[in-house]
């Protein structure tokens, strides 16, 4: 073993979805036997030392009893996880004087005791960011390797055992699996699967028995873009209504799968392909703003609104989320992008999602039954009703009111179903992209405010009208802005160039039940 040799490998860390190609160094020198690893690593990286040495031992490699120095180099850039256990093998193995990799080769892999290479959160975004940096192999886990495959301009390979590696290098491994030199191929490609989070083929529109109103607002809401809220008693169908949300969406743009499978490839879910349908995500009413927006201790992790991205955040019982969830929607909800910061860290995740929101009409449920069911004093009523949150209703687009099926819708049953409706909110959204197309701006939900005022022809009689509910305080500029938004998607609903008076009378008609 000479000391002073610097073994050299790399890898690539994570700061949310953000990447850094990151070096690492290893050099063996003369002293008492030591290991210390620095360049700002977190304990589980400052960890791999023990899982190192206990892979070496099964490998058949002694560890260098001298002093061995690892540098993780930016040494300002905080590195997390458990990916570069195999990259910090890498450089060791180099500095103990065994044959070393290309510059151009990048490793990202946990390592176990037994020498097994485990998979890790986040590889897709990894490779992306390395395929980007202009390396031209990745090393990942087996597990790992059909989501390092999704990305092109790389080659991906995918290992189960250290020895894979070693042998190449030209540690005597016999017994050990091997065969690096045998490489999985990574070979672009753009097969689209479904996942586990999609919408699932069972959740038919043609399930929903009456509520016309319901449906109709439904589609508009996903013809445009636009956030709405639910209100009606236990049982009429809220829940039914948003979980087929997902099912009348265009399905995801390439670019738009990718994200989605990169955030699911973070948050540690196994990806084995790029998604079809846009995601859906239902967080409990006791989620706390840190499952909602992220959060956590160190390096925070994503939230629902982030899983939502390019899909539908659906909050059942909106009104028993806590106040501080329901106003941390407000600046994503805007933006479309939520940015956390710690004190070790400052993360920007996306979050274009449509909110869905549901709600009672009160506290026991029955306030729209009639028949004096309802137990609620006025003031619980009121008090129920200001736990909707005002901020974020004014962010809502569409307010609906439920009501019970009767008899009639009941025997009559369902009156559309998904595919055709779908049909329609496609042909409703292509006509928009097609007029928005020099914006940048794909939905009407994200048409500015500028725009909607230079482009939107309002007759004297609705600005008069709009004038005074301004003056009254019933309208906000913003809840104006969200009504010529609504006016622009029925509008490309009905098939016309731009909206008239009845589009802008029914898109206020859609914000009147504004608890």
């Amino acid at each position: 073993m000479s000391a002073g040799i610097v073994g050299r490998a790399h890898t690539i860390s994570l700061m949310g979805l953000e990447a850094t190609p990151i070096l690492i160094e290893a050099v063996v020198l003369n002293g008492l036997p030591s290991f210390a690893l620095v360049g700002l690593a977190d304990a589980a990286v400052n960890e791999a030392r023990e899982r190192l040495r206990a892979g070496f031992h099964h490998l058949g490699v002694n560890w260098p009893n001298q002093r061995l120095t690892v540098n993780l180099s930016p040494g300002d850039v905080t590195k997390t996880g458990t990916g570069f256990d195999l990259g910090i093998a890498v450089a060791i193995l180099e500095a103990v004087g065994y044959r070393g990799f290309s510059a151009d080769t990048a490793f990202i892999g946990e390592l176990g005791l037994d020498g097994s290479i485990r998979p890790v959160r986040g590889v897709l975004p990894a490779v992306m960011a390395a395929a980007d940096r202009g390396f031209a192999t990745v090393v990942v886990p087996a597990r790992n390797l059909p989501e390092a495959l999704l990305v092109s301009g790389i080659e991906a390979v995918g290992i189960n055992h250290l020895a894979e590696l070693a042998g190449y290098m030209g540690v005597d491994v016999q017994g050990k699996p091997t065969g690096y030199e045998q490489r999985f191929t990574g070979v672009a490609h753009d097969v689209i699967v479904d996942t586990g989070m999609d919408a699932g083929p069972d959740l038919d529109l043609k399930d929903i028995y009456g509520q016309e109103e319901a449906l109709g607002a439904l589609e508009i809401a996903a013809a445009g873009g636009h956030h709405m809220l639910m209100l009606g008693p236990p049982g009429v169908g809220k829940s039914m209504l948003a979980e087929r949300l997902p099912g009348i969406l265009p399905d995801l743009t390439h670019e738009q799968a990718v994200a989605v499978a990169a955030i699911r490839s973070l948050d540690g879910q196994e990806v084995t392909g790029l998604p079809r349908r846009p995601p859906f995500a239902a967080p409990h009413h006791t989620a706390t703003v840190a499952a909602l927006v992220g959060g956590g201790a160190g390096i925070p992790h994503p939230g629902a609104i982030t899983k939502a991205h390019h899909g539908v955040l659906f909050c059942d019982e909106f009104a028993e989320f806590s106040a501080a969830a329901i106003q941390s929607l407000r600046q994503p909800m805007e933006k479309g992008w939520v940015e956390l910061s710690r004190v070790r860290a400052r993360v920007r995740y996306p979050a274009r999602f449509q909110l869905v929101a549901a709600a009672n009409p009160c506290r026991c449920g029955m306030a729209f039954d009639g028949g004096g069911l309802c137990t609620c004093s006025a003031r619980e009523r009121r008090t129920y009703k200001s736990q909707l949150g005002g901020p974020v209703r004014d962010r809502l687009d569409i307010y609906l009111r439920l009501n019970r099926p009767s008899r009639a819708d009941m025997r009559r049953g369902g009156i559309t179903d998904s595919a055709t409706v779908a049909q329609r909110v496609r042909i409703a959204r292509a006509r928009a992209l097609a007029r928005q197309e020099e914006t940048g701006v794909e939905l009407n939900a994200q048409l500015s405010g500028r725009w909607l005022r230079a482009h939107t022809p309002i007759g004297p009689g609705m600005s008069t009208h709009l004038e005074q509910a301004l003056q009254k305080a019933d309208l906000s500029m913003r809840g104006v802005d969200r009504i010529l938004r609504l006016a622009w998607t029925l509008s490309d609903l009905a098939d016309k160039d731009q909206p008239d008076d009845d589009d802008l009378a029914l898109a206020l008609a859609l914000r009147a039940g504004a608890p």
